[in-house]
């Protein structure tokens, strides 16, 4: 796992400066990282080389493929957004009164009479 920029490889040894108790105020950053990840990985990623190494990794992906990504993603969610409960006919609701009736009435046996008031 050697790093893959210059970057990284400097920003790893900060970790591992930290781990050792090297480093006397180190980042947020620096700190979060160094209390989860191993020593053993902190070393890999710190004794990497320079040459050869971009000072920062390229990005793969261009703004196109990007925008395309993000598209389809507001795509997925507004479809999600669209799905509504089907339409009850007549029947299915006749049935819906009938157990709501049916059940209030239940209720009625064990507490007292008061009927909450329902909003239309």
């Amino acid at each position: 796992m050697p790093a893959v920029s210059k970057k990284q490889q400097r920003f790893f040894g900060m970790v591992r400066a930290a781990q050792k108790g090297e480093m006397e105020n180190p980042s947020s950053e620096v700190a979060d990282v160094a209390n989860d990840i191993s020593v053993k990985d902190a070393k890999k990623f710190a004794k990497t080389k320079h040459k050869g190494l971009p000072e920062k990794k390229m990005q793969k992906e261009s703004f196109q493929s990007w925008r395309k990504k993000a598209s389809e993603a507001m795509k997925r969610v507004s479809k999600k957004k669209e799905t509504k409960k089907p339409q009850m006919d007549s029947t299915t609701k006749k049935l819906h009164k009938w157990r709501k009736d049916k059940e209030h009435a239940e209720r009625e046996k064990y507490v007292s009479p008061f009927k909450p008031i329902e909003y239309s």
